[in-house]
């Protein structure tokens, strides 16, 4: 189970929503699955139903978090069009295989959909996820 406050939640929310109708991304930091931390980073990929995180701000953040004893927890993007579900193309790109995968789907209505999973063995496994205040 990964808890996720709920102040994050609603950040990449707005992120999403944002960024809309491009995918956007971002990282979850903390300690283990203890999330402290939120930071949207750019997509420079050209497709807009693809992402990839400006490198220049990716090394930037990853020079933080260690210079604060943090690590990525998750790694968040959305699917503006398509549901909170791991594509083909998300199961290639995926670098950080201990790091949680959130998704947040955009085509829902107006109803919140974010998903969880971990790759293992080559296929991403559902998580449970617990938003808290």
């Amino acid at each position: 189970m990964w808890v996720i406050p709920r102040i994050f939640v609603n950040k990449m929310l707005a992120h999403a929503q944002r960024t809309h109708p491009r995918e956007c991304v971002g990282v979850l930091t903390g300690v283990g699955e203890e999330v402290r931390g939120w930071h949207s980073l750019t997509n420079v990929e050209g497709d807009s139903h693809r992402f990839l995180a400006d490198p220049a701000e990716q090394i930037e953040l990853f020079r933080k978090m260690r210079m604060q004893g943090q690590e990525v927890v998750a790694i968040y993007h959305s699917h503006p069009n398509g549901p909170a579900t791991p594509s083909a193309y998300d199961l290639e790109q995926t670098n950080y295989p201990e790091a949680l995968t959130l998704i947040v789907a955009m085509d829902t209505e107006g109803r919140l959909e974010i998903n969880g999973f971990l790759l293992r063995e080559g296929r991403f496994e559902v998580q449970e996820l617990v938003i808290c205040d």
